[in-house]
């Protein structure tokens, strides 16, 4: 090979390595890993509609470009800025936003800007609707129509469909006093709209803004106040079946809907779980955060939850209890779609060596084991 040769490619490596974009700490917007997606690769892509640089201009999402910029209509009637203010005050947001993503987003400029006026447009004019039903009118395709409303919450649920929260925070600010007066926060908004189609969602407060939806589901379902974990050995697979424990005396009840569900007691042989509610949207919703803690949480928190749940019910008989209980309000189907849905929701995942229920579950498995003892003393005797 001659020295030709090689400048030629020293050049080409040189022209990529200046190629390449600057790395961000703000990212906080994933792309599913494949080994994730291909367990179910429904449960993260949108059906309805796009949000952010991922999935936009996917020929089957096209139908509602439309009602974007129906929405973005109604939204330049709801603010003294015109659209070229509006556009102006996304052009400064670009830079920060680009930043959320995990990836080079392959837009130009006026491609990224624009993504940001429509869908973050929508999203607010959406909430308001979703706020105040007098907002809808009676042309409105997507709340007159209980599939379409619910597909598209069902896409603003998942981790590459996601936009800065504070895109859809800026644009709200931006409406007139008319509909900020007596209006609850965004944050609120957030959450109020989301409580009509995910079970234990209520009026949380926050210390920090999140970075989107699904950080918001997710600290909506875990304490305030974080918790420090030691490092433990102790394998979460510990914990006992549900119907394991119910024949060693363990009584199961619910809790009621708190929006903590780490709000799981054991105490005088009851274990208090709160209730909530499996459907069609909470394998996406369960998927979804998991994928954002795998990506991006230094803790695991609702992992581990999912993961003693999913301990809980190794077979329809386990999820069978938690139905009679009243822990679970199955939407879904039967007990056997509620047992696969937990037996297939932690695969391929990384728990680290810190477990939030390990108390819990050690606890639980020793019962089991001090109950499995005394019966084989019986028999001996």
């Amino acid at each position: 090979m001659d020295k030709s040769q090689d400048d030629s490619l020293v050049d080409s490596i040189k022209a990529k390595l200046e190629s390449l974009s600057s790395l961000s700490n703000q990212c906080c917007i994933y792309r599913v890993p494949n080994k994730l997606r291909r367990l179910n690769p429904d449960a993260y892509s949108p059906r309805v509609i796009s949000f952010g640089p991922f999935h936009r201009g996917k020929k089957d999402l096209q139908a509602m470009e439309e009602h974007k910029y129906r929405y973005l209509q109604s939204l330049l009637h709801r603010t003294s800025f015109s659209l070229d203010d509006l556009v102006r005050v996304a052009r400064t947001w670009e830079e920060n936003a680009r930043n959320f993503y995990a990836e080079d987003v392959k837009l130009n400029g006026d491609e990224f800007v624009e993504m940001l006026v429509l869908d973050g447009s929508f999203l607010v004019e959406l909430l308001l609707r979703s706020r105040y039903p007098q907002l809808r009118g009676d042309k409105d395709r997507i709340f007159g129509k209980p599939k379409m409303i619910t597909d598209v919450c069902r896409d603003m649920i998942l981790i590459e469909n996601q936009l800065p929260f504070f895109v859809v925070k800026g644009l709200f600010h931006l409406l007139t006093p008319y509909y900020q007066h007596g209006t609850p926060s965004v944050l609120e908004i957030v959450q109020r709209h989301f409580s009509c189609f995910l079970s234990n969602i209520d009026d949380k407060m926050f210390d920090s803004e999140p970075e989107h939806f699904v950080g918001l589901l997710r600290s909506c379902y875990l304490p305030l106040v974080p918790i420090r974990l030691e490092e433990s050995v102790s394998k979460v697979e510990n914990a006992p079946e549900a119907t394991e424990l119910h024949n060693a005396g363990v009584k199961f009840k619910a809790a009621g809907t708190s929006s903590c569900l780490l709000d799981i007691i054991f105490a005088d042989g009851v274990l208090k779980i709160p209730t909530i509610i499996i459907d069609d949207l909470t394998e996406s919703l369960y998927r979804n955060i998991i994928v954002f803690e795998q990506c991006h949480c230094s803790d695991k928190n609702f992992l581990h939850y999912i993961r003693l749940l999913s301990c809980f019910i190794r077979s329809p008989a386990d999820a069978d209890l938690l139905i009679r209980s009243g822990i679970f309000v199955n939407d879904l189907g039967n007990a056997e779609d509620v047992s696969k849905l937990f037996n297939s929701i932690c695969k391929e995942v990384i728990f680290g060596r810190r477990f939030y229920c390990q108390r819990l579950s050690e606890s639980l498995a020793s019962l089991l084991q001090h109950t499995m003892e005394q019966v084989e003393g019986g028999s001996e005797t």
